[in-house]
């Protein structure tokens, strides 16, 4: 029987990671925001803060035994997918055509891994899941509010590459951050008995919307009013939930629109005319490439985590060179995949999204009313996700913060799984 003063120091010590963890999501969803005081640049702030509260939390947490190997948890089911994943991947970096940044990029996959042990374990803890919901909300109001005044300042009538603002940068990771968790901040405005966590959800997810109609970015857009509407749709019993908001909503994008009218027939058109979007050849020929790299190496492929090198290789290669080493991609995640790590790479990796739908599906009628809620929004941000990875790949090796945002999607799924799924059994040490 341990003294009641070291159960008591445990428990502080437990405590304390959680709150650590808790300041490392917010800097990690608001891209480093603190770190931007005073200094608008990206590159003069130092990108990796959110890491350090995070492995604080993670010596805390293993030192009070607030996560253990044994210790049950609902986001267990992606153990294994994940170690499928990273043993298809290691069979790629053995056979790689540059085995020295396979061997990298495996180091930090095995990283991103662990992450997704860690968090399952923390977010076992109900207070520290609960924080964890509000923390989200808080971190997407305040980056939406930054990138409005960001735009606002710079002029709606300039097409924006970088938010230079934000270590999240340009509008693709940013309107990734946004549409990841948009389904989610709306669901906890339809589904929080408590009104000052609904009003909050619901005040970040309307900033997220206006924030994505001020990055003009046709994708992000797109994605944003459809997982709006599959939302909607899955919670119909909900509706007076959700009605008044959707129609000020529709009013405010309404006036929006029409203040801002020439751009946005401007980025509208260029849906439809291809010689104004550059974008669609681009993918095209970025495709081809890539499709011609896995047709010689087409079981382990050319080697994770060295795309951006070996593309450049391919005779006549129209690869954009200031992106050589620096995260050059095939603008399209599961033929990314199957690029660099071959069909077992590809299978793993579906895998490893076929278990985490079977989970949120099979509860999509629990009886539990947030479990069913929350299980049908989960499926909507993964929805998401891959909607905007058939575009780019913003998870891919050297990509601009791609650490950042493999650790932000693993925490959106495991989130959804927590939120989701009924507890765990109890199993004994």
């Amino acid at each position: 029987m341990a003294p009641q003063s070291s159960r008591s120091l445990q428990a502080d010590l437990v405590t304390l990671g959680g709150w650590c963890f808790l300041a490392g999501v917010f800097l990690m969803l608001t891209g480093d925001g603190l770190t931007n005081i005073n200094q608008p640049m990206a590159a003069q702030a130092w990108p990796w803060l959110y890491l350090v509260p995070l492995a604080i939390s993670v010596v805390l947490m293993v030192a009070a035994g607030g996560v253990r190997l044994r210790l049950p948890a609902r986001a267990s089911i992606v153990y294994a997918p994940l170690a499928a994943l990273l043993a298809a991947f290691a069979l790629s970096a053995i056979f790689s055509q540059e085995r020295s940044l396979s061997l990298v990029s495996l180091g930090w996959l095995a990283a991103i891994a662990l992450f997704w042990w860690f968090t399952a374990q923390v977010l076992e803890e109900r207070w520290l899941a609960d924080a964890t919901g509000i923390v989200v909300a808080v971190a997407m109001l305040e980056l939406a509010i930054r990138v409005i005044v960001f735009r606002l300042d710079e002029g709606l009538d300039q097409i924006p590459l970088w938010i230079d603002s934000v270590v999240w940068q340009g509008k693709l990771q940013i309107t990734w951050v946004f549409n990841l968790f948009a389904p989610l901040l709306l669901a906890r405005f339809i589904g929080d008995q408590r009104r000052w966590v609904a009003a909050l959800n619901g005040a970040a997810w309307a900033a997220v919307g206006l924030a994505n109609y001020t990055l003009l970015s046709r994708m992000g857009t797109m994605v944003f009013l459809l997982t709006t509407v599959a939302v909607c749709l899955v919670n119909l019993a909900h509706w007076r939930r959700w009605v008044v908001l959707m129609g000020t909503a529709a009013v405010g994008g309404a006036v929006v629109i029409a203040n801002n009218l020439q751009i946005t027939t401007f980025v509208a058109s260029t849906l439809l005319d291809r010689s104004q979007n550059q974008g669609i050849d681009v993918r095209l020929r970025v495709w081809e490439e890539a499709w011609r790299l896995f047709v010689t190496h087409p079981i382990v492929g050319i080697g994770v985590g060295t795309f951006d090198e070996i593309v450049y290789q391919v005779p006549n290669s129209e690869a954009n060179l200031d992106f050589r080493m620096h995260g050059w991609h095939a603008h399209n995640v599961p033929l990314h995949i199957l690029t660099e790590t071959g069909i077992l790479g590809l299978a793993a990796w579906l895998f490893l999204w076929f278990v985490v739908l079977r989970a949120l599906i099979r509860h999509w009628k629990s009886s539990d009313r947030e479990q069913r809620l929350f299980s049908r929004v989960s499926l909507v941000s993964v929805l998401a996700f891959h909607l905007l990875s058939m575009t780019e790949v913003l998870i891919g090796a050297r990509v601009h913060s791609s650490l950042q945002m493999n650790l932000t999607v693993a925490l959106l799924v495991l989130l959804g799984l927590r939120m989701s799924l009924p507890a765990p059994s109890a199993e004994s040490d």
